[in-house]
């Protein structure tokens, strides 16, 4: 079974990837990170989220960038200690929901896993939801883990 584990690098993301890893036997996994479209100010992408930036130039954009992508990295890392096996790691550019669907879809993946806060109904109307998007969208199976409630 190939699994794609979709990593923010949260707590969350970290511990749904752990939690998942445990109720799965044999698999190859990949943990993707998705570094949001950095834009300059008063460009807007039609249905994309993205990251506006202040009036900057190319070159900080850039810098910015790099560092959002080695943070991306970093937590990737920490989800495959997470996972507690190798993993292949794949870092791409975009929009979370549309790319890890992406993702999933060309890799032909068997299972994404993600993590969810489990918000509410008007929380993914105003914000939206990754999670929700990758539920509906993705070519597979998805498994969602959402947070513990330690009440």
């Amino acid at each position: 079974m190939r699994v794609l584990f979709a990593t923010d690098g949260s707590d969350l993301a970290i511990e749904a990837a752990r939690r998942a890893a445990g109720m799965l036997a044999d698999f190859e996994a990949t943990v993707l990170g998705v570094v949001p479209l950095l834009l300059a100010p008063g460009t807007e992408v039609a249905g994309i989220e993205s990251v506006a930036l202040p009036a900057t130039s190319p070159e900080t954009v850039a810098q910015i960038d790099e560092s959002v992508t080695a943070k991306i990295e970093a937590d990737i890392e920490r989800t495959i200690t997470a996972i507690g096996r190798p993993a292949d790691r794949r870092v791409v550019h975009g929009d979370a929901a549309i790319e890890i669907c992406r993702v999933a879809e060309e890799g032909r993946f068997d299972l994404v896993v993600i993590g969810s806060h489990g918000s509410g109904f008007l929380k993914r109307v105003v914000l939206g939801s990754v999670s929700h998007h990758v539920l509906h969208h993705a070519p597979c199976p998805v498994l969602v883990v959402r947070e513990r409630d330690d009440d």
